[in-house]
């Protein structure tokens, strides 16, 4: 990695790339043909007849077999427009309508930002490893969520993939982090940790069942809790955003749909709501699913789905009534350019209770899914209550049955 990349905002540069998509970049000045999961173009770096200028859209990198060249869609743009790095994120930051920072690259701020940031991404690695042990711990306050996992049907190795983990108080997480030497002001920015009323740093999700939030960079960079006995409050809450983790532009279970895509061609991708839908369908075998965590769909988002396909297939829950909210939401989608289907849900009932009478019994709802328009149409007659017997057992019959 060069030093321009160690120094800049890592945030930036991030949002950055996200909104110029390498394929998209590099086919406004060469002709790119797909083939399989790879686009290929005659080499826009040296002469040549057949084409061996590979671009891979997935892990967002060129390379030709011919001359050897290679990088990121910020390399290319510096090549390609023979400028330095900082023109080249110029270039990029302009095409996607962004405000470069004005503070040089290599500032005091810049270096100090990083630091940060590292320290950061550390303190929420360690904070993963701590619950995670926790759950396994043998200690009888885990018992109510080795209980939840066993209840909801989570295999061990499902368990450790998602890195599922347990905080069994409010303290154990403070004391277990000052004992590896952090900043309290660290601690306190990461959002694994907040004030208490005497000022003493207490975890800020004491007691739940932890689900840690994981970029495509296999970094932690938040955590979501469940709370595991019945209350006032919300059961599901996040760590606070951060300059590790903003909640519009992450999508949960990114991590893994990555490494499905170095894999196999990924020919849809599954928006769910929440931690459990995503878990439990990757379960049961549907492992390109993401969750959007609860919110609206962002043009972020949308355009972190299409790096791994340009097809979405929303799996809500089936009410309906609650459901005309996301409109806006998939419209985004389509705006970005996806193809979107909306999967019809028994009512009342979400991803994570169908998948559980079996894979048949969810397959059969993603193969009735319907196109957006349709989607809209279903949504009225089920608000307004026209013909909604018979429409519902047409779209998934065997769930009405």
């Amino acid at each position: 990695m060069s030093s321009n990349y160690k120094s800049i905002d890592a945030r930036f540069m991030e949002e950055l790339k996200q909104k110029n998509d390498i394929v998209d970049v590099i086919s406004g000045y060469a002709s790119l043909d797909k083939k399989g999961n790879t686009h290929w173009a005659c080499c826009p770096f040296h002469h040549e007849r057949t084409p061996s200028f590979a671009v891979n859209q997935g892990e967002q990198f060129y390379h030709c077999f011919g001359c050897g060249v290679s990088g990121d869609v910020v390399k290319f743009v510096k090549e390609i427009e023979n400028t330095d790095f900082i023109g080249a994120v110029r270039i990029l930051a302009s095409r996607a309508k962004m405000e470069v920072p004005e503070n040089n690259f290599d500032s005091e701020k810049a270096q100090e930002d990083k630091k940060k940031r590292d320290a950061m991404a550390k303190i929420m690695l360690d904070s993963a490893r701590f619950y995670l042990s926790n759950l396994y711990s043998g200690d009888s306050r885990a018992e109510a969520h080795l209980q939840y996992i066993s209840n909801r049907k989570l295999s061990p190795s499902t368990v450790k993939k998602f890195g599922l983990g347990a905080s069994l108080d409010f303290f154990g997480l403070p004391d277990y982090l000052a004992g590896k030497g952090y900043f309290r002001q660290d601690l306190i920015d990461s959002g694994v940790l907040t004030e208490g009323k005497n000022g003493r740093l207490v975890d800020s999700q004491g007691g739940r069942l932890i689900f840690p939030i994981i970029n495509a960079l296999d970094e932690v960079v938040a955590f979501g809790g469940r709370l595991l006995e019945k209350a006032d409050f919300a059961k599901y809450k996040n760590t606070k955003e951060t300059m590790l983790f903003n909640k519009s532009k992450t999508l949960y279970n990114i991590n893994l749909l990555k490494k499905l895509k170095r894999k196999q061609a990924i020919q849809n991708v599954i928006i769910v709501e929440g931690y459990m839908d995503t878990i439990s369908l990757y379960q049961a075998g549907f492992e390109n699913v993401v969750a959007s965590m609860g919110t609206a769909l962002t043009k972020e988002q949308a355009r972190l789905v299409k790096r791994y396909s340009e097809n979405a297939l929303i799996s809500y829950d089936g009410d309906f009534a609650g459901q005309k909210n996301n409109l806006r939401g998939l419209e985004i989608l389509k705006d970005e350019g996806l193809n979107v289907r909306v999967v019809p849900m028994p009512e009342g009932l979400d991803p994570d209770d169908v998948v559980k009478q079996g894979k048949d019994a969810y397959q059969k709802c993603l193969d009735s899914a319907m196109p957006l328009v349709d989607y809209k149409i279903h949504s009225l007659e089920r608000k307004y209550d026209l013909k909604r017997r018979k429409k519902s057992e047409r779209s998934c019959p065997t769930l009405w049955a």
